[in-house]
């Protein structure tokens, strides 16, 4: 069975990445369907930069327009909603994929009807040269509701999930919202499959970007926030609620430390020359 892709990206002030973004999914070895971009009340040309490619993309480009800045949960929210393909994809206005991602990804989805979510590892740092892979070689992995409690396995970019689930971003959540999706969805439709190649160069790491992800406090009450709402549903026992809030208040800890001494090498290096 052949299933259709639509393409969902928020983006928000992202008029020098978002041409990246986009040509990576034009230049797709399966293309998609086509390619919703939510401009979540953008003050620079992103605007107008969509509008430019739209007109010689041989895949079709809708640009919703958001009357107020409603953050990235929600913006994929309201391009899920406008969204017509069978499968949606994400990916941000400032990473990139690998043009076999949707060759790759996609059959997983197709072999496995009760398949409702599938993601993959990624790249970070310094654009990557894309080498050509052997589909054959990619290897999968399964993860459940309990390894998604540790950590997060999926990072949004390489997310794609079945257009006709119910589940949605949290409105309730501006950080790890999600983080929150992914484990809302592993525990009410069971496992996900994760490929171990790198499919997605993403230009923050997981904590201490520049980005979301670079404000570790309000990320790290992103994701107590989430596993209080995954309680109050009795998602989890409370003898698991209080070890995971162990855990991530251990994993917060860890981060500034390592934050910390990051600053201080880069400071000591400065101050050498």
């Amino acid at each position: 069975m052949s299933l259709t892709t639509s393409v969902v990206i928020p983006v928000f002030n992202g008029a020098a990445t978002i041409e990246n973004a986009l040509s990576s999914i034009i230049n797709q070895t399966r293309p998609p369907q086509e390619v919703i971009v939510v401009n979540d009340w953008s003050t620079d040309t992103t605007e107008d930069v969509v509008a430019r490619i739209a007109t010689s993309s041989p895949i079709p480009i809708r640009l919703i327009n958001n009357e107020q800045n409603l953050g990235p949960g929600l913006s994929r929210n309201a391009g899920w909603a406008q969204a017509t393909g069978d499968l949606i994809a994400f990916l941000d206005a400032d990473d990139a994929w690998h043009p076999q991602k949707l060759e790759i990804q996609i059959p997983a989805m197709e072999n496995d009807p009760q398949l409702v979510l599938s993601c993959h590892d990624r790249t970070v740092g310094l654009q990557p040269h894309w080498a050509h892979i052997n589909s054959a070689t990619v290897t999968w992995r399964s993860y459940e509701f309990r390894d998604f409690i540790t950590r997060n396995r999926c990072a949004t970019p390489s997310v794609i999930v079945r257009r006709n689930l119910t589940e949605r971003f949290s409105p309730d959540l501006r950080f790890s919202e999600d983080y929150f999706l992914w484990l809302t969805i592993t525990h009410r439709h069971g496992a996900v499959r994760f490929a171990t190649h790198p499919l997605v160069h993403c230009t923050n790491p997981a904590y201490g970007g520049g980005g979301l992800s670079g404000n570790l406090w309000l990320m790290f009450r992103g994701e107590a926030r989430a596993m209080r709402l995954l309680r109050q549903s009795k998602s989890l026992s409370l003898l698991q609620y209080g070890g995971v809030l162990f855990w991530i208040t251990s994993k917060f800890v860890v981060r500034i430390v390592d934050h910390l001494l990051l600053r201080g090498r880069i400071q000591t290096v400065s101050e050498s020359r």
